[in-house]
């Protein structure tokens, strides 16, 4: 029995620092344990993702080693229109905010709030609740 109804969505985390991938993943996977979530650690990784897998959720830093994040929001804007766009970021600045708002993104959530402030995003752009108990736990 799914706790979700998410089986077949996906959901794309680029980050290039792998830690960080991975507390994303971890938090995101617990909430969401039906969703496939997939990863990259650049944003040519994440455009051929994008290309290959169609995400409906896109989970994205700004501070890639290949592309400007602004740049890469638009461009993966472009070739998957329908999925959500949601930036994590450590910058925290209005400037960011306004940004990723002109390219298109979903949510901006900082870095030093994942656990507080990201759920609430992906559970809009998805369109269900988070699991019960990590909704508790966050």
């Amino acid at each position: 029995m799914t706790k979700t109804g998410l089986e077949n969505t996906t959901i794309l985390i680029v980050e290039d620092h792998e830690a960080m991938r991975a507390m994303l993943r971890g938090h995101v996977q617990s909430a969401y344990p039906d969703c496939v979530v997939i990863e990259a650690a650049d944003g040519a990784s994440a455009l051929a993702s994008c290309r290959d897998r169609r995400p409906h959720l896109i989970l994205m830093d700004l501070g890639l080693p290949d592309i400007d994040g602004i740049e890469l929001g638009a461009r993966l804007r472009e070739l998957v229109p329908e999925a959500a766009l949601i930036v994590v970021s450590q910058h925290s600045g209005q400037v960011y905010f306004e940004r990723t708002r002109a390219m298109g993104a979903f949510a901006y959530v900082t870095k030093d709030r994942i656990f507080q402030d990201l759920l609430t995003p992906v559970a809009r752009a998805l369109g269900v609740a988070p699991d019960a108990g990590e909704e508790a736990a966050s």
